[in-house]
């Protein structure tokens, strides 16, 4: 962690157990702003970089998401690191190039904020111009915390960092896992019954591997930040976007781009159109597409969001399936059943899609707004 490296740094090696030369040098930092502060600190004009940003982002990341224990974060995921090392460590042996590299990394900044709100507030050290990280952090359950620190999660601490930063503030406030293949089974209507009608929705997909294992893992997946509603048609907002995510080169974003409102689709117990989920692309030919059969998806580059293919195989055998409830429906339900209110054409999606083919107007279909309130 980063108060463990700042005291070896600052006391030349000393371990010694009295933090009172520590704390002496830490008091003189009140006069400098936050980069000279860390320069100092990390003593960066000697000691290699990648040391000093793997304490910070184990700091950071353990903070983001209010945990005392060090053990939770891997201090060594590649991906992490990368994003916070500079092209060229070499470089920075002068104050002068530690700041202009300083100016040009957002993401360091905000990490090395969280990493000293951990450590420094601690010893009630303020360092001038230093702010608490502009960072919303989602409350998870004692469960859900559980689940996401487990080794067979995968929504992990660094990824739902990362993911986090991505999505709207309204987003970011509560996360609820509500489906995970390998804690409620494979179950299609258990997966639809989860995600549908529920609200903003993070859905992480893994391939199940054919080949040797590998010291990668790759997850992908996609951000509904509309409901995700039973329809013979497309929905959602162009808030929504794909990602894929690699544990050794980190993740990638894939935004709307306005091409087309095809942002995803829902369908189920039909035999006139596809039965499943798709975010992205056209009919037949998805950016990300879970089959209702709940064994095979398959993955195609969409203009929607500008997307490469996300899997390694167009077609892939699902390995593990999560879906986390980033911000709770705010759907009124029936008070005395329970039930969500839904109009005819919402119950009837099969007898809808027919009517739409046939080009007669649906004076019952919902409207659904563009973009979502907070």
């Amino acid at each position: 962690m980063l108060w463990t490296y700042l005291h070896s740094a600052t006391t030349d090696g000393d371990n010694s157990s009295d933090p009172a030369k520590l704390f002496g040098e830490l008091a003189n930092f009140n006069k400098y702003t936050q980069a000279d502060a860390i320069y100092r600190l990390g003593r960066l004009d000697t000691v290699d970089f990648s040391t000093f940003a793997r304490s910070v982002c184990s700091s950071a990341i353990a903070e983001f998401w209010n945990q005392e224990s060090p053990m939770i974060v891997d201090s060594t995921a590649p991906w992490v690191v990368e994003w916070v090392m500079p092209k060229e460590t070499s470089s920075i042996r002068s104050i002068d190039a530690w700041h202009a590299w300083w100016r040009q990394s957002a993401i360091l900044r905000e990490m090395v904020e969280l990493a000293l709100r951990s450590s420094l507030h601690q010893s009630h050290v303020m360092i001038a111009d230093i702010t608490d990280a502009n960072l919303s952090c989602p409350k998870l359950s004692t469960r859900d915390l559980g689940r996401m620190l487990g080794s067979d999660s995968l929504l992990t601490a660094e990824l739902g960092w990362a993911l986090s930063r991505e999505l709207p503030a309204y987003s970011r406030k509560h996360w609820q896992c509500a489906y995970s293949s390998r804690h409620d089974g494979r179950s299609w209507s258990t997966f639809q019954g989860a995600i549908e009608n529920r609200g903003s929705i993070l859905l992480l997909v893994s391939e199940k591997k054919i080949k040797k294992k590998s010291s990668s893992q790759r997850v992908f997946g996609a951000y509904l930040d509309g409901e995700a509603v039973r329809l013979p048609s497309w929905h959602g907002t162009s808030q929504n976007f794909l990602f894929s995510a690699d544990s050794a080169t980190g993740l990638s974003v894939y935004r709307a781009t306005g091409f087309n409102d095809n942002y995803q689709y829902l369908n189920y117990a039909m035999q006139t159109l596809p039965n499943g989920l798709g975010i992205g692309g056209q009919l037949e030919h998805f950016g990300l597409w879970i089959d209702s059969g709940f064994v095979n998806g398959s993955s195609n580059p969409t203009a929607t969001y500008d997307s490469p293919q996300l899997s390694t195989q167009y077609d892939f055998a699902i390995g593990s399936i999560e879906a986390w409830v980033v911000r709770a429906s705010s759907t009124a339900s029936d008070s005395s059943s329970g039930q969500t209110k839904v109009s005819a054409v919402v119950a009837n999606p099969e007898a809808a899609a027919l009517l739409e083919m046939a080009n007669r107007p649906m004076y019952s279909a919902p409207i659904h707004r563009s973009e979502p309130t907070s």
